[in-house]
């Protein structure tokens, strides 16, 4: 009876190591394809530089994600649950604190967004999840500044689409990028937007 209990718990330990050992790897090839995507755009990316990178073979990483595009999708889904993270941590109503989380977001992913985003239409993985991702801020936009928007339905579409243009990654790139702006100027340029969309805020 005690060996079989013993056994059994064994076998027990050894399928939790190698679940652990199994997330632990594909935790790593997630982590390389992310640095690999946020320098390089994804339809250049190599598994094998992605394999050498997370210090496994190739075949490991087909064996785990299967295809680059696949592994694309693993790497935004993973990206979008972190930036719904962040933005669930805004109340509802607190501009300043939507403001500043997104300004933060930017300053961090905006780059490696942008490259994704120039490859919109080309790889069907980065057109599904862009569009997914449209969907996300719209609905951020109208569960942070939406208690702050007109009532009436024709005012506050005016108003979400007054603020989208605010906090846009694009208004981002045009500002901290092309602009050259501060991120301090940045902040007081969309603030500004921001007022002049929610004029009757507080």
């Amino acid at each position: 009876m005690a060996t079989r209990i013993a056994a059994k718990r064994k076998r027990i330990y050894t399928q939790v190591a190698r679940a652990h050992a199994a997330a632990e790897t594909e935790q790593r090839i997630l982590l390389a394809a992310t640095e690999l995507f946020a320098e390089t755009p994804i339809d250049a990316v190599r598994l094998e530089d992605v394999a050498r990178l997370a210090g496994v073979s190739t075949k490991t990483v087909k064996r785990r994600f299967g295809t680059r595009d696949e592994l694309a999708r693993a790497f935004i889904e993973a990206a979008a649950k972190q930036n719904l993270e962040m933005r669930n941590a805004v109340q509802p109503g607190d501009v300043q604190g939507g403001v500043s989380m997104i300004l933060e977001m930017y300053e961090l992913v905006g780059d490696a967004v942008m490259r994704i985003l120039a490859m919109e239409g080309r790889v069907q993985v980065i057109t599904e999840m862009a569009e997914k991702g449209r969907e996300l801020h719209q609905a951020w936009l109208e569960r942070v500044f939406g208690p702050w928007c007109d009532p009436s339905p024709a005012k506050r579409a005016h108003q979400l689409a007054l603020l989208l243009i605010a906090t846009d990654v694009f208004t981002w790139k045009l500002l901290r990028r092309d602009r050259r702006l501060t991120l301090e100027q940045t902040r007081a340029v969309v603030e500004d937007l921001v007022a002049t969309a929610l004029p009757r805020r507080p």
